[in-house]
């Protein structure tokens, strides 16, 4: 049986069951709430509201729901995210691709304005530079912070040797188990969840596949189809 390990934040876990595959999940980070600068946030007369993650969408739901204009419009960077805004009868829109290039691209298109960009403290600033240079008034907020689980790092790390595949569901999951397991990895095969996870781990000299949809489903139809493909023919 094919064994997977997926690493990812402590609020992802959900049970997972794919039929002829083993999947084991460790939450390798966790997040906690800025509530200095969530205190700070304000979205009244603002344009374009972008959530970078769902979890944004956790700390920030009340904010969200009583402080929107009827005009402003709010883009989730993928499915998840924007299944969180509509949980509070929100509208919500999305780019073709769903990672911080493919917020850029969406936003090309769309009128200059006033955007606030919400995401966490240790994302990248790729969409506030961007759209700046698009001519858009941005303003960027870090609404919690990504923490690394020691214990559970280690125990990723030990499990490294003992699967075919590892997942990383986004850069800061890899920078948690990176001095550990970077060496170990090169005698796996890595999946990223996307553009920008694969791309830090390319820094490192790891080349990892990513799926053509950037979410959980398509990690593991990815990993599915290379599974069969591997197999012999009866």
């Amino acid at each position: 049986m094919t064994k997977v390990l997926i690493l990812r934040a402590r609020d992802k876990i959900k049970p997972i069951q794919v039929r002829g595959i083993d999947i084991v999940q460790i939450p390798v980070i966790y997040t906690v709430p800025n509530e200095e600068v969530i205190n700070t946030i304000s979205l009244a007369g603002v344009d374009y509201v972008i959530v970078m993650s769902s979890m944004v969408v956790k700390y920030l739901g009340d904010k969200l729901k009583t402080e929107l204009g009827d005009n402003t419009r709010l883009i989730g960077v993928g499915p998840a995210t924007c299944e969180a805004i509509r949980r509070l009868g929100l509208n919500c829109e999305m780019p073709s691709e769903y990672s911080s290039y493919g917020v850029v691209e969406h936003m090309r298109s769309m009128k200059g304005g006033k955007v606030v960009i919400l995401r966490s403290s240790k994302g990248s600033d790729y969409v506030r530079t961007e759209l700046s240079r698009l001519g858009f008034n941005v303003n960027e907020y870090g609404v919690y912070d990504v923490m690394v689980d020691p214990i559970a790092s280690r125990i990723a790390c030990g499990l490294v040797d003992f699967v075919d595949f590892v997942v990383f569901m986004s850069p800061m999951t890899y920078e948690a188990v990176s001095n550990c397991a970077r060496d170990a990895l090169g005698n796996r095969v890595v999946v990223a969840i996307g553009r920008t996870t694969a791309m830090r781990l390319l820094r490192d000299g790891i080349r990892a596949l990513a799926p053509h949809e950037y979410t959980q489903d398509g990690v593991l139809g990815l990993i599915n189809q290379l599974t069969t493909s591997s197999e012999s023919p009866d």
